[in-house]
């Protein structure tokens, strides 16, 4: 009878680990496509015979976690997307995943708290990789037209994008929205199909207007900066940005944070 429960537990570790094995061989192969890598080029850039990077696609054997890694390292994989291939493969996490307003978060707020005041009266604001908007400073509200209790609940596309005070206001607007969805496609395109940044992709480009941009940023468009032309009230204002990010992140929302600074032209 006890040899009847080992063989059965054996069994089922068994199919867990071929259904891991598949999973990460999907996972990866999915990856390998979009960076347009062959099989054999992803081999020779992670140092791995092709035949076992076959064998793993093919979920015929399952790698080890420095494997596993050196993988998401040599496809450019963020901190979240090396996590799930993690996951996929039958490992712990590596990377933490707690939302903005956790413990862990407390002294990446505060640093971006610290930018955010300094940077008054002008705008700047804090986004994640899909551009939530997190935090912004008086000027940025300002400027938005935004109250805080919407902050971690509005999105920086939408509010390009969408009709309303953001949409009216941007002067330029054909110009900044070219720039911004290309931003957005790069990113859905590096965080892959099954991010927020690609649903957020997927809702800006059910506006009309959005649809009807170029598909890639025009010949000579934006060579040295894109400036934001801004009109509230018969007011014009003119301002450029500058993106800061947090350096050696060991957290995937840490390394996804920007904060995006005006300054006037």
């Amino acid at each position: 009878m006890r040899g009847a429960k080992n063989a059965a537990t054996r069994k089922r570790q068994g199919n867990n680990a071929s259904g891991a094995a598949c999973k990460l061989g999907v996972l990866l192969k999915d990856w390998r496509a979009l960076r347009g890598k062959s099989q054999l080029s992803l081999a020779l850039d992670a140092e791995v015979s092709p035949r076992h990077l076959a064998f793993i696609e093919s979920g015929r054997t399952i790698p080890s976690q420095d494997m596993v890694l050196r993988l998401a390292s040599v496809l450019l994989l963020g901190l979240r997307e090396r996590n799930a291939l993690l996951v996929a493969a039958g490992y712990a996490p590596e990377f933490g995943e707690s939302n903005w307003n956790s413990e862990e978060m407390r002294e990446i707020r505060h640093a971006a708290a610290m930018i955010l005041k300094s940077h008054e009266p002008y705008p700047a604001f804090v986004l994640d990789a899909a551009s939530t908007v997190l935090d912004a400073n008086i000027g940025a509200l300002t400027m938005m037209g935004l109250e805080r209790d919407t902050l971690g609940r509005i999105n920086l596309m939408d509010l390009v994008f969408a009709p309303g005070r953001v949409r009216t206001a941007i002067v330029n607007w054909k110009e900044v929205a070219c720039f911004l969805l290309h931003r957005l496609r790069e990113n859905a395109r590096l965080r892959g199909p099954r991010s927020e940044v690609s649903r957020v992709l997927e809702r800006v480009l059910t506006f009309p207007e959005a649809r009807e941009l170029p598909a890639t940023m025009p010949s000579g468009a934006g060579a040295v900066l894109i400036p934001l032309t801004f009109k509230v009230d018969g007011v014009i204002t003119q301002w450029f940005t500058t993106v800061t990010t947090f350096g050696a992140p060991l957290h995937a929302l840490a390394e996804e944070i920007t904060v995006e600074q005006f300054f006037p032209r």
